[in-house]
């Protein structure tokens, strides 16, 4: 694992905490830790077996990542683990800050391969620190989120996507 060191969030690009909330958590500054519309859409896909997208959270993504326990196998979490994810993720929200949460999940997240961190990831990939990406470095990132060990092909994919939703939420 190779980490860069804790950025400020503050000192992390405005264009990638924008594409992070976009493409992770769209609901992120009305919730309180748990997206309870994204869990019934994911329920009712699941019960018709459509494809969906998870339901959580970057603060139940946080608890994930902040916990041994509720880390995910490779098998995915289990339903215990999803129950504790949640309530770790209302108490998170209780007791820190969006800004703060947001802050500590640009900084644990895992991206691509052995890089955890966006300070990590911004030296690596685009040889620069967190505050200097732009909107298609941090559409790339954003990408690398979901998927960190995507092939090309699909991180391309995404992080046009990603973008596309970042021009969508600047028109008024």
């Amino acid at each position: 694992v190779r980490r860069g060191q804790w950025v400020a969030l503050a000192d992390i690009s405005p264009a990638l905490r924008t594409a992070l909330v976009l493409s992770e958590d769209k609901r992120f500054f009305e919730h309180s830790g748990v997206d309870w519309q994204a869990v019934s859409a994911a329920a009712w896909a699941n019960l018709w077996n459509t494809k969906t997208r998870g339901a959580s959270t970057l603060t139940m993504q946080l608890a994930g990542l902040m916990d041994e326990d509720l880390k995910r196998g490779s098998g995915g979490r289990t339903v215990l683990q999803k129950i504790g994810q949640t309530v770790s993720a209302q108490r998170l929200e209780r007791q820190w800050r969006k800004d703060q949460i947001l802050e500590a999940y640009l900084n644990l997240v895992p991206l691509k391969g052995e890089l955890v961190g966006v300070d990590a990831l911004s030296r690596t990939l685009f040889g620069k620190a967190a505050h200097g990406l732009d909107a298609r470095e941090a559409a790339v990132a954003a990408a690398l989120v979901r998927g960190p060990n995507a092939n090309v092909r699909q991180v391309t994919q995404r992080a046009c996507g990603v973008l596309g939703q970042m021009q969508n939420a600047q028109s008024p």
